[in-house]
């Protein structure tokens, strides 16, 4: 799942594509071990850099090893992608020219997450500069009890697209054995029930574009 514009694999005889169309994650690798790249648009947490104009003596260069832990570092025609690891959350950087390592300006579009973008520029700039701090806002790092509950989610959802019923997800999502074996009657009237068919409606909504709020901390 992305909401970037989809890169392709590099060209070679692993590389594949229907109808010309670029893949958003190596075929050839398991999507769920690759860290999506948000479009900056949706996502404060992307930042844009490009070389700065001639005449600014910029102080900075951009290293990714400084930052903490290369997840991806891709090169293709839209420039070089990294994904820096944060604690409880990702960064993402794209460099849309070479020359934007070496004399980075940051982008920053003036939008409804200006603030945060501005936050996390700010961030990026301070560790470049050798200070330690962390890379991503509170706002954006997700709670152990907010990822358990999308673990539950997507559980949800994907035995919902296999055809599972509430009674299937009371007993595989929410443990709840028991009460998924009541009659008809009182299964109906179950708590058990309700909670399951919350999981199932929220569920859809955040597979449905409900995840973009995650990115951006709503």
């Amino acid at each position: 799942m992305r909401a970037a514009k989809p890169t392709q694999a590099a060209p070679g005889p692993s590389w594949r594509a229907d109808g010309g169309c670029g893949f958003v994650h190596d075929p050839e690798a398991l999507a769920g071990r690759e860290p999506a790249l948000w479009r900056p648009e949706v996502s404060p947490g992307t930042l844009i850099l490009t070389p700065a104009p001639p005449g600014f003596d910029t102080d900075a260069v951009f290293d990714p090893a400084v930052l903490g832990p290369v997840l991806a570092d891709h090169v293709d025609a839209d420039g070089r992608e990294v994904t820096i690891g944060a604690p409880d959350s990702e960064l993402h950087i794209w460099l849309q020219h070479p020359d934007a390592a070496s004399r980075p300006a940051v982008i920053l579009p003036v939008d409804g997450m200006f603030e945060l973008r501005l936050d996390i520029a700010l961030r990026l700039v301070r560790r470049l500069r050798g200070r330690r701090i962390g890379l991503i806002p509170r706002a954006l790092q997700l709670t152990p009890m907010q990822k358990a509950r999308l673990i539950q989610l997507l559980h949800a959802f994907d035995l919902r697209a296999e055809g599972g019923k509430p009674r299937d997800v009371a007993t595989e999502v929410l443990g709840a054995t028991v009460e998924a074996a009541l009659p008809s009657i009182e299964w109906k009237s179950s708590a058990a029930r309700r909670k399951a068919n919350r999981l199932i409606s929220d569920s859809a909504a955040l597979v449905n574009g409900g995840y973009l709020r995650l990115l951006r901390g709503d």
